[in-house]
């Protein structure tokens, strides 16, 4: 029997992987087999979906999902505080110069009868749609903006954002048979990107508080508080350096939680001028240790010369004092030598 994903039994169970089956095989037992799950647990899960409104059931054993289910901001009802939402993204593909008559893109586009808009500040590009996103084809890169309501979950940023990828290799996938060109390998980057901590306790407090987050910098806006999910509320990164400040955020918050807030900076602050404190104390002690040590050693010096006087007059007394006893023995007016010694 296969080894189960600990992470998936642990943070999202087995609704989205189910979901995700579903949209491709309605086979339970297809299912079931591809999760390595009981026929137990696959039916607990479907009736769990069935009772929130993601699946439909059309018969027995027979399954299919809703119009609810196909807007993912909503598959976060399944999962737990602090995972990271991965959404809003916009990829840009690098072309290859070789790609045959790109530069007759459009005229491609009406010999195959697909549908385009011309868009852009001059209404000189042309923007198909693949598999529902809306993709730009530039002169030298496309643009691929993925749909408002599409998330990509993880524990983490970068567990959100390699969700996304499988998504973006089946976009480029359909969009190469479209076109009939090849892409591959890929060169992209991240235009735009978001990732929320869901259901964060600090957003919920907020939002119900009526308080609003829009946090700027330099770089304009990077940080927000809302509530796509209707869960009470995400605490959301936004702007260039999305990604990276997303995962730096969830370790601090993730880490306060564990230390229940206590950490605060009045509390490093008060610990480290305690320390300083401590430190200068040391320093006024040590400052007078060569002196002092200076003394210790010339006390030493002379309880060691009192100690040596003491040998030499308690052995000189003991040679005098065995003389004196064995002179008495001789003359008979001492019994034994051993009781002195």
């Amino acid at each position: 029997m296969k080894e189960r994903s600990k992470r998936t039994t642990r943070k999202f169970n087995f609704y989205l992987p189910i979901i995700s089956e579903l949209k491709i095989d309605t086979n339970l037992g297809r299912i079931k087999d591809k999760l390595n799950i009981s026929k137990q647990q696959l039916a607990y899960y479907l009736r769990q979906l069935k009772k929130k409104g993601f699946v439909i059931q059309k018969g027995r054993g027979w399954y299919e999902l809703s119009k609810k289910s196909k807007n993912p901001t909503k598959y976060g009802i399944f999962l737990d505080k602090d995972i990271s939402r991965g959404h809003a993204y916009v990829w840009k593909i690098n072309l290859k110069k070789d790609i045959e008559h790109w530069d007759k893109r459009i005229d491609i586009l009406k010999k195959k009868n697909i549908n385009y808009k011309l868009v852009g500040a001059k209404e000189t590009t042309p923007r198909i749609k693949v598999l529902g996103r809306k993709v730009w084809l530039c002169n030298n890169h496309i643009r691929i903006f993925d749909k408002r309501n599409e998330s990509y979950y993880g524990d983490t940023a970068k567990e959100s954002r390699d969700t996304s990828l499988k998504e973006l290799f089946l976009i480029v996938g359909a969009l190469e048979r479209k076109l009939g060109v090849l892409l591959k390998p890929l060169e992209f980057s991240y235009q735009k990107e978001h990732y929320a901590l869901i259901k964060n306790d600090l957003a919920i407090d907020q939002n119900r508080k009526g308080i609003i987050w829009r946090i700027k910098d330099e770089d304009g806006e990077w940080l927000l508080i809302d509530d796509s999910l209707e869960q009470g509320g995400e605490l959301e990164t936004t702007g260039k350096k999305a990604f990276k400040t997303n995962i730096d955020l969830q370790k601090w918050w993730n880490d306060n939680k564990k230390h229940k807030f206590k950490v605060t900076s009045s509390f490093i602050l008060n610990g480290f001028n305690s320390l300083t404190q401590a430190t200068s104390e040391n320093q006024q002690l040590l400052k007078g240790l060569p002196d002092n040590m200076e003394l210790l050693a010339k006390q030493i010096s002379s309880h060691l010369a009192l100690i040596k006087e003491y040998r030499k007059e308690n052995i000189a007394w003991r040679k005098n004092t065995e003389k004196k006893i064995r002179k008495e023995l001789k003359n008979q007016e001492q019994t034994k030598l051993g009781g002195w010694f």
